[in-house]
């Protein structure tokens, strides 16, 4: 299944709005932060100095990815992404949270910050992609606002750009990834698939989908099956819950050829936010602590 651009994203959730109504915010939110990012998915550079159209850009990323057997992001340079262009839609995006009253205090602060310079948008683009989660939660404490929600305003400016460099990479190529993290953007799935009795980790992030072993904890790489346990959804059965009984982690799965219809490529962890809930009332733990 292809990777779909964010034209194909908002047609989705035009179709998927009249039959969720329980996900109506959530969904209306995602299309305001789609409407934002239709701007960088139009341009060939996705909000940077590289045109991702040239396909040796993304080989040379993919072959170094390989090679060192560490995800893409790693090897992307931060200073490739360009402030003039993200830095009036990070604030377009702030200004969307701020109409939802998430943490209006600190974002609005946040926004003043970023408008006077006195926070660098470069700086935080760069911690996201060097994993500095000490510099996040500062960033976060200091503005009073949850660092998964600073995360979140960065990732979406930089979304655009990691979906089209799973675009560019032959599917085929990730399953020989076998790692937890995915290989584009290093983030820890919360959805798997399983197709014909194979096991693939999803990344609702960048797109990429990749093989594992069914006995593996994405969280804390455990392996031991005696330790690995799942949770059946009930009247759902094409979906169940694998959980790890060392870290207490878990993530949700879905059977493709058990689904009545196929879930939206992007949305399958939106979509199965009623087995998040029965997870935490199983005292099962889904996000990392930032």
């Amino acid at each position: 299944m292809g990777n779909p651009v964010v034209q194909e994203q908002l047609k989705a959730v035009s179709t998927l709005l009249p039959q969720h109504e329980d996900l109506q915010d959530s969904l209306m939110l995602q299309e305001k932060i789609l409407q934002v990012q239709l701007e960088l998915d139009s341009s060939p550079t996705k909000g940077t100095t590289i045109n991702w159209e040239d396909q040796k850009n993304v080989e040379t990323l993919w072959q170094k990815a390989c090679t060192k057997k560490k995800p893409i992001i790693h090897f992307l340079d931060p200073t490739v992404f360009d402030h003039d262009v993200l830095f009036p839609l990070s604030k377009n995006i702030i200004q969307i949270l701020l109409g939802r009253k998430a943490g209006d205090k600190g974002l609005k602060k946040l926004f003043d910050s970023l408008e006077s310079g006195g926070l660098k948008l470069p700086d935080l683009i760069k911690a996201t992609l060097k994993e500095n989660f000490d510099y996040i939660r500062k960033v976060a404490r200091e503005y009073d606002i949850q660092p998964a929600l600073l995360l979140f305003i960065v990732g979406a400016l930089i979304q655009p750009c990691f979906e089209e460099i799973t675009r560019k990479i032959d599917s085929s190529t990730f399953d020989r990834w076998w790692q937890a993290s995915c290989p584009v953007c290093g983030r820890i799935p919360a959805v798997a698939k399983l197709r014909q009795r194979k096991r693939y980790l999803v990344c609702t992030f960048c797109g990429a989908e990749y093989l594992s072993d069914h006995y593996l904890c994405v969280h804390c790489e455990n392996k031991d099956p005696y330790t690995l346990n799942f949770m059946t959804a009930e009247e759902q059965p094409a979906f169940h819950i694998d959980f790890c009984m060392k870290c207490k982690h878990y993530i949700k799965v879905m059977d493709e050829g058990k689904l009545k219809k196929p879930i939206p490529k992007g949305f399958e962890d939106l979509l199965t936010l009623d087995l998040d809930l029965s997870a935490k009332n199983a005292g099962l733990i889904k996000d990392l602590d930032y």
